[in-house]
């Protein structure tokens, strides 16, 4: 089928995905491709409607939580967005990294529409969860594809402590750090200064799982439509960064999720794909990637965590879709890393894929 086609069938389906909705309702990286880890403080009135989504159902995170996120700060901040799965090519564009050697398929799933806020995050916490005395269940925050890719017992002394512990990780940075002890001003912002353990065990106990790089790569590039950035094909710098051209000091907490929506969202309606926070996957980093052929796949074979989208404290670069980047497992990245769940389709839906 030609790309045209296989836009004008994900279209159709997406369409299909609302209708039913509405009515249940009521790897080598290419040439340059990599680099080395940047400092992370230096390197560099919209309607916001979101695309229809299938609310999150019993999220711990979710229970009773006010719709304060997106451009307006009246959205759920717990939607999450059907992702039609296809065809495509990772770390592929066509226009800086043009390397198609890498193809893979992605089953339909459910890829949260923001970022983790402080405000889910403090629910997290405030369930006595995220430390070794309350690791998430063995096995829990599988993908349905990918065997004994749940969480797993040697995990556990990998996170904090005490929950004091982690409280004091969560201050990494005294300038752009978005957590505070009680609620404020910053629990519509996304949390930073978490790792990859942290990541899969709040959204394992979310009901969710991490995204594997490839799910991540179809939904930030509009799958067939392999974009540059998740919104498109040009750089936006009011969008994307607030750095320097040149380098200097780059130290800037990240937004309210959705305060560029909808012009900064991706194909399928997730907000801030790119700029805010890196976004840790479920794969382990490895170049060339673990499996060059990928049928919903994910590896952990390697020793940091992939990351994907940039981060508010980085230059354009960092912010396309192709570009790969990672980061030491247990490291809480300077406050430039936060998380971004994925989902199963719920059972009316699970059997639309194109």
């Amino acid at each position: 089928m030609t790309r045209s086609g296989l836009l004008v069938v994900k279209s159709l389906w997406l369409w299909l995905v609302w209708v039913v909705s509405a009515c249940a309702s009521g790897a080598t990286t290419p040439a340059g491709n990599d680099g080395a880890t940047p400092s992370p403080t230096s390197d560099a009135a919209l309607d916001d409607t979101p695309t229809p989504t299938d609310a999150a159902v019993s999220q711990g995170s979710c229970v009773g939580l006010a719709s304060t996120c997106g451009a307006t700060g009246t959205n759920d901040c717990c939607a999450s967005n059907p992702v039609p799965g296809g065809e495509f090519l990772r770390s592929y564009d066509g226009i800086t990294y043009t390397d198609p050697s890498f193809p893979a398929t992605v089953s339909a799933f459910r890829l949260d529409t923001y970022e983790v806020t402080v405000g889910r995050f403090r629910r997290f916490l405030e369930a006595g969860q995220g430390t070794r005395a309350a690791p998430p269940p063995d096995g829990t925050g599988a993908h349905p594809a990918i065997a004994n890719s749940g969480w797993q017992p040697a995990w556990n002394a990998k996170l904090p402590a005490t929950t004091a512990d982690l409280v004091a990780g969560l201050h990494c940075h005294p300038t752009i750090a978005t957590w505070t002890d009680t609620a404020g001003a910053n629990e519509s912002r996304p949390i930073n200064c978490v790792g990859w353990y942290m990541a899969f065990a709040f959204c394992a106990w979310d009901g969710g799982r991490l995204p594997t790089e490839a799910e991540w790569n179809f939904a930030a590039a509009g799958g067939a439509e392999q974009r540059e950035y998740p919104w498109g094909n040009q750089i936006s710098p009011a969008l994307v960064t607030h750095c320097p051209a040149s380098g200097g000091d780059c130290i800037h907490m990240p937004e309210p999720v959705g305060s560029h929506s909808p012009a900064s969202d991706g194909a399928y309606g997730q907000a801030d794909l790119a700029g805010n926070v890196w976004e840790p996957v479920f794969d382990h980093y490895a170049d060339p990637y673990a499996i060059k052929n990928c049928v919903d796949c994910g590896a952990l074979s390697g020793m940091d965590a992939s990351v994907r989208g940039g981060s508010i404290l980085n230059l354009a670069d960092y912010l396309r879709v192709s570009f790969r980047y990672h980061m030491v497992l247990t490291w809480w990245n300077g406050g430039a890393t936060g998380i971004r769940c994925a989902r199963g389709l719920p059972s009316s839906l699970e059997h639309q894929t194109p």
